[in-house]
């Protein structure tokens, strides 16, 4: 059987982490058996962490965290300044999963959520690998690790492959970073997903399942049992976060942050039901063929 913890991330059901919002995540999650919920840090000044620590401990449902970077506060920037701020922004969030009481820090902290108009610089590249040492140390402090997860050419350009989030964890060589891997990208930029997979088998921690079109899982071009498959040889344990957005549920302004035009779905729980059930089976089916 798979040890394998499942995940409901929250914009499924809102985009809002106040706690009537978080309570329908909770309840979703809850009712329909998943073991933890993914919570988007959207500013790690202002998100009330121990409102989830106890809404959390309500439920007995876990949580992870995620944490996307700004253009003010970019990692991946080549000014010093705003290097550091990007820093500084990662720092507050490992305290807020901490004091949620999650031991997982995904997404991508490196960058902004932005169309990059240049490749990144090789100097930028070397202080992100010094600041993730700092990081890596104050994390290891907290009980959190921090995944850093690849995104579409059209969201970073910093790190557009899990080989990319596998370099820079091994060149910082610390236990609590990993890859953060999430197949709605990798579908975009991986040119062999099983292999790319195996490569990163001694780094990936946590992997989040999406459609290629953000909709029902099944429902789109993703070659979901070569995925699984490449999961299982690999014995990857690991959570897996099932992540789809709609519209209807975003609303304009962050649905076109993330140019999602078409609304696939307009049920949440019925949307995050049909996962839970598409992903344990997938990961029994996979499990069973290389037994």
């Amino acid at each position: 059987m798979t040890m394998n913890k499942f995940g409901l991330h929250m914009m499924v059901h809102t985009p809002d982490w106040t706690e009537a919002g978080a309570r329908r995540v909770f309840e979703s999650a809850k009712k329909i058996g998943y073991d933890f919920v993914e919570v988007l840090i959207f500013d790690p000044h202002t998100m009330d962490a121990a409102m989830t620590a106890r809404l959390s401990e309500e439920y007995g449902i876990g949580v992870a965290t995620g944490l996307c970077g700004k253009l003010s506060a970019d990692l991946s920037s080549t000014d010093p300044v705003i290097a550091k701020r990007g820093e500084d922004w990662v720092t507050h969030a490992i305290k807020v999963t901490r004091d949620m009481g999650a031991t997982m820090l995904g997404g991508p902290s490196f960058s902004a959520l932005h169309r990059y108009m240049l490749p990144p610089s090789e100097l930028a590249r070397e202080r992100a690998v010094d600041a993730y040492r700092r990081l890596a140390k104050q994390a290891e402090a907290a009980g959190v690790r921090i995944g850093l997860e690849a995104l579409n050419r059209y969201e970073s350009n910093f790190i557009t492959t899990v080989g990319q989030a596998a370099d820079l964890c091994r060149k910082v060589g610390s236990k609590a970073l990993f890859v953060h891997g999430d197949m709605f990208h990798m579908n975009i930029e991986e040119g062999d997903i099983p292999g790319a997979i195996e490569n990163v088998k001694d780094c990936l921690g946590y992997v989040h399942v999406a459609e290629s079109h953000r909709g029902y899982l099944g429902t789109g071009n993703t070659d979901w049992k070569a995925f699984f498959g490449a999961l299982a040889r690999i014995g990857y344990d690991g959570p897996i976060t099932f992540e789809s957005f709609s519209p209807s549920v975003l609303g304009p302004e962050m649905a076109g942050l993330i140019a999602l035009w078409r609304d696939l779905w307009s049920d949440p729980d019925d949307v995050a039901a049909k996962a839970l059930a598409f992903m344990r089976q997938h990961v029994r089916d996979a499990a069973t063929a290389v037994a």
